[in-house]
């Protein structure tokens, strides 16, 4: 007959199982990459919680920063998919705006009679979408690096915002949309539960599937991707596509989250995502990186500029500091062995 366990024995099995339990985490975070990120967003709170004597750690302050991330983190989730491939995409501005005037028109509206309902966020989505389709199809078929392509695809798509709104600013009749993101049934806001769904689901796409996997084998070396059958022009105006995707739905949310609608709405978010991805630790070089990286360098970024605030710093000065995190960050995470090729 086995003899009955001991209290020594059964005092060693949690141990054992927490034991393994802290192996399991360390290694998760070893693969994740996201420890520097981690520990960088910690400093960041604890120095404002020094320098704010805590209010940046109270509940509503935390309520506030979420939201406000939220956005940027979804318009981030997709940025950083061109630079993974080793590209960059400029559009965004241009994108949003469109998206943002084609919202405010065919949602109710006191200047038409447009009411498409719900139906404005899948709209909304296929429009950024397709405008990243033609980003991606001219970039890959005329072979134009993607830096000139988005440039100039935003200018376009920003005038076209302007001709179709004529400096219009459209106020929202129709306040479901907006009920929802700022509703708060698991104790945060709606619209922050939805970036981080969607950062899960990009991050899933990455991990888990063969196109996600080709993503960083483009943006890791294009050439050799090309020579084991990877399809890097399908690829490539996937990744355009997909951004476009994202940008729509955050024009969707961008627009109902402010109740108005126009041109300008797009104004302004470039920069600031583009620090986000490259805080969260996605190198501008393309191969490394993903859309845990890009919530996080959102997160730290929003706190940063959160702190700030709270601390009364000169506004000029906090753009200034947004601009020497921008370098630091580019500067820890560039390969700098892949600067000869122009992408």
């Amino acid at each position: 007959m086995r003899p009955a366990a001991s209290n020594t024995d059964a005092m060693r099995v949690p141990k054992s199982m927490s034991g393994t339990a802290v192996e399991v985490t360390k290694r998760w975070l070893r693969r994740s990459g996201i420890v520097a990120q981690l520990i960088s967003l910690v400093l960041v709170i604890a120095v404002f919680a020094l320098g704010t004597e805590g209010k940046n750690l109270s509940g509503a302050n935390i309520q506030v920063v979420l939201s406000l991330a939220a956005i940027p983190a979804i318009l981030a989730a997709g940025l950083h998919l061109t630079i993974v491939i080793g590209g960059i995409d400029l559009s965004l501005q241009g994108t949003v705006a469109l998206c943002a005037v084609f919202v405010g028109l065919l949602s109710r509206n006191k200047f038409n009679g447009n009411d498409v309902g719900l139906w404005v966020v899948p709209i909304g989505i296929a429009i950024g979408g397709a405008c990243g389709l033609v980003t991606g199809l001219l970039h890959t078929k005329l072979r134009i690096p993607s830096f000139i392509t988005t440039l100039g695809i935003s200018w376009v798509l920003y005038g076209l915002a302007v001709y179709i709104n004529r400096a219009m600013i459209i106020s929202l009749q129709d306040d479901r949309i907006q009920t929802f993101i700022n509703d708060k049934p698991l104790g945060i806001a709606n619209i922050a539960v939805v970036a981080l769904a969607i950062a899960l689901i990009v991050q899933f796409f990455e991990d888990r599937t063969r196109t996600g996997r080709y993503l960083y084998a483009v943006g890791g070396d294009e050439a050799l991707a090309k020579q084991l059958g990877v399809k890097v022009d399908r690829v490539k105006i996937l990744a355009f596509a997909v951004a476009g995707c994202l940008y729509g739905l955050g024009a969707v949310l961008l627009v109902n989250r402010m109740g108005t609608a126009t041109s300008r709405a797009g104004l302004n978010l470039l920069f600031p995502v583009i620090t986000a991805v490259a805080v969260g630790g996605v190198s501008l070089t393309g191969g490394l990186g993903g859309a845990k990286n890009a919530l996080f360098g959102t997160l730290i970024l929003t706190v940063l500029n959160n702190g700030m605030v709270l601390m009364a710093v000169n506004p000029y000065a906090q753009t200034a500091v947004n601009g020497v995190v921008l370098i630091a960050a580019v500067a820890l995470t560039l390969d700098r062995k892949k600067l000869g090729f122009i992408k």
